[in-house]
């Protein structure tokens, strides 16, 4: 009886230990990933040299049946090196965005999302060029639940040197 209880012991107290173990390891490796990838994002940050004309539209009303609403953004390499754009993504599926670089032109990229990543576009920006940003904005995209106020994000993520460029717009989508 006494070996019994002693077995019984040890297998709870193993158990425990196991379990213990176990739960120290995921939560680790979960909330790591999590710092990493966060970290990841903040060593990002937002790119130097790129001069931005505008950063930021504010678009007033917007009929939800008048259409696609075009914007274009202009950036420019202020620096004395090639800045290298690596990916392009928007925050919404009802936003769409393209870069013209010379005579290279991307096709419109949208949101990321559900495990879908936007391929690379590697395009290069020279010392002293500009590109055009063109965005495309539906706003009958949400159907007509998707009235009232809005803000929007294009992402312009470069690789050398590393960050992220954010061109903005808002406004309001209205029922005529």
């Amino acid at each position: 009886m006494l070996k019994e209880s002693k077995t019984l012991v040890v297998i709870i107290v193993a158990t425990l230990l196991l379990i213990g173990g176990l739960a120290i390891i995921f939560s680790g490796s979960s909330s790591g990933s999590d710092n990493t990838t966060k970290t990841t994002e903040e060593n990002l940050g937002d790119v130097t040299g790129i001069e931005t004309n505008p950063e930021f539209y504010e678009m007033g009303d917007i009929d939800i049946n008048g259409g696609i609403v075009n914007r274009e953004y202009e950036i420019k390499n202020v620096t004395d090196k090639t800045l290298k754009l690596k990916k392009i993504a928007t925050s919404c599926m009802c936003t769409k965005a393209k870069v013209i670089v010379g005579d290279k032109e991307t096709k419109l990229f949208g949101m990321e999302g559900h495990g879908d990543k936007n391929p690379p576009v590697n395009l290069e920006i020279a010392s002293g060029e500009t590109a055009k940003i063109l965005v495309e904005f539906d706003p009958a995209a949400h159907g007509p639940q998707g009235v009232g106020p809005f803000d929007r994000i294009i992402w312009l993520t470069f690789s050398d040197p590393a960050g992220v460029k954010e061109l903005k717009f808002n406004g309001t989508v209205v029922s005529s």
